[in-house]
């Protein structure tokens, strides 16, 4: 059920990184970094992570965003 959530989740995204945090220096416009599909998990050109917004997404697609590496990690940082 999860993997046909994630899908619709990436293909909402385009292949491109959703992240519109101002402290990542986005003003609030999406970082719009180009991924790769076959590079989800993978820290590598391309790669990324599936972010969960809350802590529990269950099914709700709008719960989930597709972020490039960069992004993943600076929410660690934060």
């Amino acid at each position: 059920m999860l993997t046909e959530v994630f899908e619709k989740v990436w293909q909402r995204s385009g292949g491109k990184c959703e992240c519109a945090r101002p402290s990542h220096n986005h003003s609030y416009i999406k970082c719009n970094k180009k991924l790769v599909r076959e590079m989800q998990d993978k820290p590598a050109l391309g790669g990324w992570k599936l972010y969960q917004h809350f802590a529990y997404g269950g099914n709700d697609v709008s719960a989930y965003a597709v972020y490039c590496w960069e992004c993943y990690r600076k929410i660690a940082e934060e």
